[in-house]
């Protein structure tokens, strides 16, 4: 239909090399030595630009401020960012206290209807553990 080109996100990738794109975010856009992104770019696309109205930067997810259900466990640093996405990858980023975590998934595998996942709470679930383990 559009003859192979498509603006819908897709991860083509392993949950190293995904890695590497959050710590490198959390690095103010440096890694190993090369600054790949400007600091200012990394802070445009990661910041909450109205609280009040939503909890989205320009370029990934935030967490809720008031508690209610959202793509982290409550307790998370407000300075993070990441994507959940529709098939259940989850990256997240926490600068404040330097921790990526990485959750690759199918989700829609064997159809799109399953939705385990996030009944379940897990990706969440797990990035408390770590930060549980992290922070005693």
């Amino acid at each position: 239909m559009l003859n192979g080109v498509s603006g819908h996100a897709g991860l083509f990738g392993n949950s190293y090399d995904v890695a590497v794109i959050m710590q490198m975010l959390i690095n103010k856009g440096a890694y190993n030595g090369v600054q790949y992104l400007s600091e200012e770019v990394v802070e445009q696309f990661t910041k909450s630009y109205d609280v009040n109205k939503s909890r989205r930067a320009l370029g990934f997810d935030k967490p809720v401020r008031d508690g209610s259900n959202g793509p982290t466990f409550n307790g998370i640093s407000f300075e993070s960012f990441g994507h959940s996405g529709f098939t259940g990858t989850f990256t997240w980023a926490d600068p404040e206290e330097e921790i990526v975590y990485v959750f690759l998934s199918n989700r829609v595998y064997p159809s799109v209807e399953n939705t385990k996942l996030i009944k379940m709470g897990l990706r969440s679930d797990i990035q408390e553990a770590i930060y549980k383990s992290i922070k005693r």
